[in-house]
């Protein structure tokens, strides 16, 4: 993997993506998987997540009360590293999900990410508001959906536009256990599956720690993943909040 310097500038003023191979064993990739259509087929899943037959798309939330597995990848630790470059060490999970993709699938349409659409701009680039991870739960195909981007569209540091968008899109191809890490302000989209098969990925959203969530019940977790959870799961749940904003009171000369 490069440096981590390195990829804070491919974010920042390179393409506004990157994609960082083989972070987790296909195995596990797999594993997240199946995990994520079961609870997406259950009525937990449904309450967090309606499927949208319009796009045969689906969006389930509430990962954290589904399995160890969604633990640990919210806090991979290189994934950490290069959010918390962008972020700072305090930043916060804004929002957690599976995304899945059905047979027949259609595109969700070209956006930026919260907090930037919730903004009336103009926006800037720095400092970053939110970094966006795309795990890939399976391999991402011409054919099955895989993420769209419209490269240095963050340097633009407006909303989309969907002509320009059309025209200068790739789509981002991997294997199971890679993940896309982008700039909120990136221009993206999914694009349509043709498959016979859903395609599935986990969304994470970080952000700086006074961004309200997008998920205002990103901390509403199971009394048991509290009782496990490591100082750096309970900082991401915003659980650290006020100790946060004390150390900056501090040494901002204020106490």
């Amino acid at each position: 993997m490069p440096a981590t310097s390195a990829i804070v500038d491919q974010l920042i003023d390179g393409p506004g993506f990157v994609l960082i191979p083989r972070l987790i064993d296909a195995s596990e990739a797999a594993q997240a998987r199946s995990r994520a259509l079961e609870v997406a087929a259950s009525p937990s899943g449904a309450t967090f997540g309606k499927f949208n037959e319009k796009i045969r798309q689906q969006h389930s939330r509430g990962l954290l009360a589904h399995g160890e597995i969604f633990e640990r990848l919210v806090q991979h630790p290189a994934v950490i590293e290069i959010a918390e470059a962008m972020l700072g060490d305090d930043m916060t999970l804004g929002a957690y999900s599976a995304r899945i993709l059905y047979p027949g699938a259609t595109e969700m349409g070209v956006h930026i990410d919260y907090p930037y659409w919730a903004m009336r701009g103009p926006f800037t680039l720095r400092p970053p508001l939110m970094v966006q991870v795309i795990w890939m739960l399976q391999d991402f195909t011409e054919q099955n959906g895989a993420t769209l981007v419209a490269p240095r569209s963050q340097l633009r540091c407006a909303p989309p536009n969907r002509e320009v968008f059309a025209r200068e899109a790739i789509k981002i191809t991997g294997a199971a256990g890679d993940a896309i890490i982008s700039h909120g302000l990136l221009w993206h989209d999914t694009s349509q599956n043709h498959t016979e098969e859903p395609r599935v990925a986990l969304l994470i959203n970080y952000g700086l720690k006074v961004i309200r969530p997008l998920d205002s019940g990103i901390a509403n977790v199971a009394p048991a993943v509290l009782e496990r959870a490591t100082p750096k799961l309970r900082q991401l749940l915003g659980l650290e909040y006020a100790n946060s904003l004390s150390r900056d009171l501090t040494r901002g000369g204020l106490y």
